[in-house]
């Protein structure tokens, strides 16, 4: 038996100290178990569209920890489908939780809790996801006709894009901007109508502003969504990289005069990796800078441990200072534990089905009419084999709406 006395009671304290921190700062990729199904569960996606049942196996199966993220994915491939109805219903279940993220609930602040580790909490998306969730909402009501719920889903996007974390940024996502422009004409809003394509300039001074003769827009998406990564010791920093793998950076959809180059209005990847256009280089703020506060007390205490001079004069006092150096020493190893505790591991779960870029054009066209869309390479050429066809869908008030995309359903 080792009997705790005086003289190696610093060490002994400092080595079960070390063991808990160390026990605590266990790394690698974290498994969740996957529900099991009841049979009214099966039977409802067997009920869904082909091409989305595995979608809505994941949502059961993976339950509400990341029931976000696949209403996300439910949503967006759904409406690439032709799906409208059953993308509006994901959609507007995405939306109806993000906004519960920010409630007062047990789930809530548990979202918001520096205790929790990013990856266990209910996923809710950065900014830039909730605001495409916004975004595709609203083109489900533009193909309604419901220009008005179309709008404020439209603003309801601008605002998940002003909003971060631990501070309020200005709104720069241009796509929204442009697309409240166009419901606000729908909706014979002049005024609200010019107040947005005003404050597009301010962003894309040179987007191509729909007139009285434009009855339709064609919407393109290019590319692969931006990835999430964590990055820095432990994996708790949040970084972006844009999507990859992909060969398309532009488009251009077929008219009678030849082809002509739909706009890029928004990349995607800026808006992931920015705020106000601002660059970010972490996500999760607060709970990052507590813990990197923490860590620095720690290290600093260390250094002050491990100065020479003083180690020499706990030796000559008879290891009565050196017991007091081993204290400080051992407040340093839990202040580092503590820092390991608060497990801030980044959120790298992200909507993959999201593009790289969304192109806008508004036209004139006709009810049914088919559009052949090319998909460009970064140096502005046609890729060849690489097209889409689709046809205007108008909405029953004389208002046409298409989408082409390199993403398959």
């Amino acid at each position: 038996m080792m009997w705790f006395t005086a003289r190696n009671r610093p060490a002994l304290l400092a080595s079960a100290i070390l063991s808990m921190s160390l026990a605590g700062c266990a790394t690698g990729p974290k498994t969740y178990d996957r529900a099991s199904l009841s049979d009214e569960q099966e039977q409802i996606i067997a009920s869904k569209p082909a091409v989305l049942q595995a979608d809505f196996r994941n949502l059961y199966e993976e339950g509400r920890r990341n029931e976000v993220l696949n209403l996300m994915e439910i949503g967006l491939r759904a409406y690439r489908a032709g799906h409208i109805d059953e993308a509006r219903r994901a959609l507007d279940r995405a939306r109806v939780s993000i906004e519960s993220i920010y409630a007062g609930d047990d789930a809530a602040r548990k979202a918001r809790s520096v205790w929790y580790e990013e990856a266990e909490k209910d996923f809710k998306g950065e900014p830039y996801e909730r605001s495409m969730v916004y975004l595709y909402l609203g083109l489900t009501f533009l193909d309604q006709g419901d220009y008005g719920n179309a709008r404020a889903s439209f603003i309801g996007g601008l605002l998940q894009d002003a909003f971060a974390e631990e501070e309020q940024n200005s709104a720069d996502f241009a796509a929204l901007i442009y697309l409240a422009g166009w419901a606000a004409m729908q909706m014979d809003s002049n005024k609200l109508a010019e107040e947005h394509f005003e404050e597009l300039k301010a962003f894309r001074p040179d987007a191509p502003i729909p007139s009285e003769e434009h009855n339709a827009l064609l919407i393109v998406e290019t590319g692969h969504s931006p990835r999430k990564l964590g990055d820095g010791v432990g994996h708790y920093q949040l970084v972006y990289r844009r999507g990859k793998n992909f060969p398309d950076f532009g488009a251009q959809w077929q008219t009678n005069d030849g082809w002509e180059t739909v706009y890029p209005m928004e990349d995607i990847y800026f808006q992931a990796s920015t705020r106000g256009g601002r660059a970010i280089d972490r996500i999760v703020e607060g709970q990052v800078q507590y813990k990197e506060t923490t860590r620095d007390v720690g290290t600093n205490l260390s250094a002050v441990s491990q100065n020479n001079l003083l180690a020499g004069a706990s030796a000559a006092a008879g290891g009565v200072i050196g017991a007091g150096f081993a204290a400080i020493s051992l407040v340093s190893v839990a202040a580092q534990g503590m820092s390991a505790s608060a497990n801030v591991r980044a959120d790298i779960r992200y909507w993959e089905a999201l593009p790289d870029t969304l192109h806008i054009i508004p036209v004139t066209a006709e009810p049914g009419q088919q559009v052949t869309v090319r998909f460009l390479d970064k140096n502005g050429e046609p890729i060849p084999g690489l097209t889409d066809t689709t046809e205007f869908h108008f909405d029953g008030r004389g208002q046409g709406l298409a989408l082409a995309t390199s993403r398959r359903p």
